[in-house]
């Protein structure tokens, strides 16, 4: 057991120093020193029962906690939406409550080590009656059972394997099989060479080739300025294609947003050519939605070419159906325009989710303010709204304030608020700016 668990941190160490090297986000990793022979005395009488024998050996031989987590940052592009949490405690076990309103037998049947930040739980299953039991990963939303492992032992040496996948149990999904987690499974393999490339691939060796650079960026983003410089030493036209190749065989649109996002970052205009045969490609199958499109042509088209084109598209949308903040919201935001602003008067009412955001991120000047909170009450609420969204990031309109008018407004709007969250806004927006909103 102690050569086993001397492997095991070795593994884990290693896991958590190429996860920090690489960019991920890392917790401490903990390892504990053994227990002593009273802890696990102490453990064993507030449980009631004997630990099996294997979990005695860990205890005492090896740590008496492990705790290890690390996730991966929201640009990677994986295979499977996995993260790392895995551990146990000999001061944390403990009998599982599964939700029943009266105790279950199962409550007494399975001995809970570790519990996922989702609320899952990972289980011990004494029923076996074994010196080294089966585990279990419990689902709290579907009250299922997924074996992990036939014995503790073999449950630790496969998600270490795996990376020290878990503790949800839609971490373990893709890996379960009839044996526990099938490490050598068209999944499994799949995956680890995917973090195998993640711990290893650097940008000083991907830089020198250009599979291994599209690999990266893959990995890790190309908003990294020395990213974006390794891809500027091959021709616009090659990178172009890779990144088209990339969103073409994406399985649906949600798996085409990274791939525009590195078309946009290695490219910018240079793509623009491409990103007009987009909007020439009527009748046929869309190859990016129109939200992707919209990004793609605020990013790589001059605004007087790219933002015509999609306030278009959403006004023959508005000749069907009533216009949506968030469909606004989402084709709009990355123009940062103030000529949003103009168009958004025709169609701004209620309800108001989305109009707000719209108008914050769109260059607002002060007179687009005085004018929205003058108007109908639904401008008036999204001016306050948007007001309220640009001290949350410190944005501040451009222009110069006519404080005598805008304090006017602000009165009028207090007076008119109906609801208290209407009258915090119209006093955060007055204590932010001190004697000039009074």
């Amino acid at each position: 057991m102690r050569q086993q668990i001397e492997k095991w941190v070795s593994a884990w160490r290693a896991l958590i120093a190429d996860m920090d090297r690489q960019g991920a986000h890392t917790w401490p990793l903990i390892i504990a020193d053994p227990a002593q022979p009273w802890q696990v005395d102490e453990a064993e009488q507030r449980l009631g029962i004997s630990l099996p024998l294997a979990l005695r050996r860990l205890f005492l031989e090896g740590t008496s906690e492990v705790q290890i987590y690390w996730s991966l940052p929201t640009r990677t592009v994986e295979p499977f939406s996995l993260g790392g949490d895995i551990g146990w405690s000999l001061d944390s076990l403990e009998w599982p409550y599964f939700g029943h309103d009266d105790e279950s037998a199962d409550e007494r049947q399975y001995l809970c080590f570790h519990v996922g930040g989702n609320g899952d739980m990972l289980l011990l299953d004494l029923r076996a009656c074994a010196d080294d039991p089966p585990v279990y990963a419990w689902g709290h939303e579907t009250d299922e059972y997924i074996l992990l492992g036939h014995s503790f032992t073999a449950f630790v040496e496969r998600v270490t394997e795996l990376g020290c996948i878990g503790a949800e149990v839609w971490n373990y999904e893709p890996f379960a099989g009839a044996d526990g987690l099938d490490v050598h499974g068209e999944n499994a393999v799949r995956w680890k060479k995917w973090l195998q490339t993640y711990r290893e691939l650097t940008l000083e060796t991907a830089a020198t080739d250009f599979a291994q650079l599209v690999e990266y960026a893959a990995l890790h983003g190309a908003d990294d300025e020395r990213v974006r410089k390794a891809f500027d030493q091959y021709d616009a036209k090659v990178v172009q294609q890779a990144w088209v190749a990339k969103i073409s065989q994406a399985p649906n649109f949600a798996a085409k947003e990274p791939w525009c996002q590195l078309l946009v970052e290695t490219l910018g205009t240079k793509a623009a050519n491409w990103v007009r045969s987009l909007w020439e490609s009527a009748g046929q199958e869309k190859l990016v939605s129109d939200v992707q499109r919209a990004y793609l042509s605020a990013a790589c088209l001059p605004k007087e070419e790219g933002l015509p084109l999609v306030l278009a598209e959403l006004d023959n949308e508005a000749n069907s159906e009533t216009m949506s903040g968030y469909t606004a919201y989402g084709r709009l935001k990355h123009f940062r325009a103030r000529e949003v602003i103009a168009w958004m008067e025709a169609y701004a009412a209620y309800p108001l989710e989305g109009w707000d955001k719209l108008f914050a991120v769109s260059a607002p000047e002060w007179h687009d303010l005085a004018h929205w909170l003058a108007g109908s009450e639904a401008q008036r609420q999204i001016a306050l709204m948007a007001w309220g969204r640009m001290l949350d990031k410190g944005d501040v309109p451009t222009g110069e304030p006519d404080w005598t008018k805008l304090g006017s407004l602000l009165d009028l709007a207090a007076e008119k608020a109906v609801l208290r969250k209407e009258r915090e806004r119209v006093e955060r927006i007055r204590a932010a700016y001190g004697e000039h909103a009074r």
